[in-house]
């Protein structure tokens, strides 16, 4: 499954992420699944994806986007199937998001090695 977060429309389809799974393929063509799901706030104010979709279609390539595939060899197969299916869509995808910079971790500090204490002479019997 290829999923995507996109810029929701709120004139179409208020869409924040999409979701693109393979449903079939045949010598020269492919169908995916297509769903789109919105986001809502609860009652407490938290925001959680929708647990249906707001959008449920099939994406179908063939013909000229099945020979158009792979021209391009700077876009990932991913890539190529999202757009595809945002363009059928009417959406664009959302800038992605950079991960928090993880702070270096602090030196460790080496534990100072203790001399052993000088072992007493035991007595001669």
């Amino acid at each position: 499954m290829i999923e995507v977060n996109t810029i929701p429309n709120k004139n179409t389809l208020n869409v924040s992420k999409v979701a693109i799974s393979l449903n079939s393929a045949a010598e020269f063509s492919m169908q995916f699944s297509v769903a789109g799901f919105g986001k809502y706030a609860d009652a407490e104010g938290n925001i959680n994806w929708g647990p249906n979709p707001l959008v449920s279609t099939l994406l179908n390539i063939t013909g000229k986007n099945w020979s158009d595939w792979g021209k391009t060899e700077a876009q990932t197969d991913e890539d190529y199937i999202i757009d595809l299916a945002l363009k059928q869509l009417g959406l664009d995808r959302a800038p992605a998001e950079e991960a928090p910079a993880e702070e270096a971790p602090a030196p460790k500090k080496k534990a100072a090695k203790k001399k052993a204490a000088p072992k007493a002479e035991e007595p001669a019997e």
